[in-house]
């Protein structure tokens, strides 16, 4: 992949959705899949993630899906101190923001990426993180 390769980072239910076939998901991971574009998750929301499959689709299932992510191009992503200090500094300018959103824009700016969520309620403070909004 080139220099100026798009990166993303990917909420759990962009990942969902791209399971049950929607459209815009699909276009962003296949991106990713393809080896067109960057793709990042925290660790911590594959649990989440994890969790939702196992509602819609049953264990077998998730699982089998979950190690296909684990063995995908999408980068796992610890949580380690930086990135702790990045969002506690986020969150501490955004009392009312979400602590994962803390994560996610804190992530986005250390890979220069797009955050790619469904959720409409994540804003980024920072005027310089991009968002990309998945339609439901």
């Amino acid at each position: 992949m080139g220099i100026n390769t798009q990166a993303y980072i990917i909420d759990p239910t962009v990942l969902l959705l791209y399971f049950i076939g929607n459209e815009d998901a699909k276009m962003v991971i296949e991106s990713i899949i393809e080896e067109h574009a960057y793709g990042y998750i925290l660790e911590p929301m594959l649990a989440e993630l994890f969790q939702r499959m196992v509602e819609h689709f049953g264990y077998t299932v998730a699982s089998s899906r979950l190690e296909a992510i684990k063995n995908s191009n999408i980068r796992l992503i610890n949580v380690d101190f930086e990135l702790i200090r990045d969002a506690g500094r986020i969150k501490a300018s955004n009392p009312s923001m979400p602590m994962v959103y803390a994560y996610m824009i804190a992530l986005a700016k250390k890979f220069n990426a797009i955050i790619v969520t469904a959720d409409t309620r994540l804003r980024a403070s920072d005027p310089n993180a991009k968002i990309e909004y998945i339609n439901l």
